[in-house]
């Protein structure tokens, strides 16, 4: 399969606040994707 978006070890911080800690995923061609969290959780940021 093509991948078309490979991510490692991506962290993002506010100040001291952790967001997010150490992602890691593949996405490939014909993959169907969606981000669902809690207000405030990083889907923005991501």
């Amino acid at each position: 399969m093509t991948s078309l978006v490979e991510v490692e070890s991506l962290s993002k911080k506010y100040g001291k606040e952790v967001i997010l800690e150490n992602i890691n995923f593949t996405i490939n061609q014909g993959d169907k994707i969606a981000l669902i969290g809690k207000n405030g959780s990083g889907k923005t940021t991501f």
